[in-house]
C-alpha cells in the first residue's frame, strides 16, 4: 500500500455565521471535484463544502497503479489533515461511495455522518449491471470524447432532458483523464469489498440511489442499508446514477434533513 497523495481540491465556503459541520464530497469515475459544483453551491450557504479529485484524475497526481479504495480514502484523510478539519460529514458517489465506506471504517473518528450515493459494497453482492451499460464501459478507445459520449447516457434515467445530457457530455469530454489513472480507478472498483465489514460502521448513515440507475442498479444499495447498523435507504424516483444532477431539489432536501441544515 502506497502513502497518501496530495489531492487537488475545491472549496465552497459558508458564511462565517454558518455552524454546520464541513461536508466532504468524494466523486466517482470519471468525475472530478467541480462536477459537484451545482450541488455544492446550493449547500454552501449553510456549511463549508469541500470536493477533491481522486488520485489518477483531474488535477491530482497519477501515481502508478494499482489503486485501492482504502488508499484513496487515506488521500481524503490527508486532505482533511491539511485543511485542519478534525471531523466532517462525508458524501461519496459511486466509486466515491466505496471510498467513503473505507474512510468510515478506517478512520471512524473523522466521520460524523455518512452518505453513500448509488454505490455498492463489492461486485459479489451487487446487482448485475445491464448488458448495454457493460458494453459501453468495455469500449476500447483512446478517444476520450467518444468514451464520454458513449457512457454519458447511462449516467441518467432514460428520457433525461436532452439539454442536460448535451451539457454533461460537453463538460466531461473536456475533462480528459489520464488513461493509466482511469484504468487504476476501474481496477480499484472491481477489487472493492466491504460486505463483511459493513456492520462495523458506527456513524449515522444515509444510503441514496436512483430507481433508474443504469450503472450501479438500485438493488445494490440494499446490502449497504441492511448491514450498516440503523442505516436509512432513500430512493430518488425517476432518476439514474447521477441523481444529484437530475433531481437537485430532492437531493438537497434529503441531505439537509439527514445532515442538519
Amino acid at each position: 500500500m502506497s502513502g497518501p497523495v496530495d489531492v487537488h481540491h475545491v472549496e465552497w465556503i459558508a458564511p462565517s455565521t454558518a455552524t454546520a459541520p464541513p461536508l466532504l464530497l468524494i466523486p466517482g469515475i470519471p468525475a472530478i471535484a467541480d462536477d459537484w459544483a451545482s450541488l455544492a453551491e446550493r449547500l454552501a450557504p449553510r456549511r463549508r463544502v469541500i470536493a477533491y479529485d481522486n488520485r489518477g484524475s483531474g488535477a491530482s497526481p497519477v501515481p502508478e497503479g494499482p489503486y485501492t479504495t482504502r488508499e484513496m480514502a487515506a488521500d481524503g484523510i490527508a486532505l482533511l489533515d491539511r485543511l485542519g478539519i478534525e471531523q466532517a460529514d462525508v458524501f461519496g458517489m459511486s466509486m466515491g461511495g466505496m471510498i467513503a465506506q473505507e474512510l468510515a471504517l478506517g478512520w471512524p473518528e473523522r466521520v460524523r455522518r455518512l452518505v453513500l450515493g448509488c454505490t455498492h459494497c463489492g461486485i459479489d453482492n451487487a446487482a448485475p449491471q445491464p448488458r448495454a451499460t457493460g458494453r459501453a464501459f468495455a469500449l476500447r478507445t483512446d478517444d476520450w470524447a467518444l468514451r464520454m459520449k458513449t457512457l454519458a447516457p447511462f449516467a441518467f434515467a432514460p428520457g433525461v432532458d436532452p439539454a442536460l445530457l448535451e451539457g454533461f457530455i460537453a463538460k466531461k469530454s473536456a475533462d480528459v483523464q489520464d488513461p493509466a489513472g482511469y484504468a487504476a480507478q476501474i481496477a480499484a472498483v472491481l477489487a472493492h469489498d466491504t460486505y463483511d465489514r459493513l456492520p462495523l460502521i458506527d456513524c449515522p448513515t444515509l444510503v441514496i440511489t436512483g430507481n433508474e440507475d443504469q450503472v450501479i442498479p438500485a438493488a445494490s444499495s440494499e446490502p449497504l442499508a441492511k448491514r450498516i447498523p440503523d442505516a436509512r435507504l432513500e430512493i430518488v424516483l425517476h432518476a439514474g446514477h447521477l441523481f444529484f444532477i437530475e433531481d437537485p431539489d430532492t437531493t438537497v432536501r434529503l441531505l439537509d434533513d439527514f445532515l442538519g441544515a
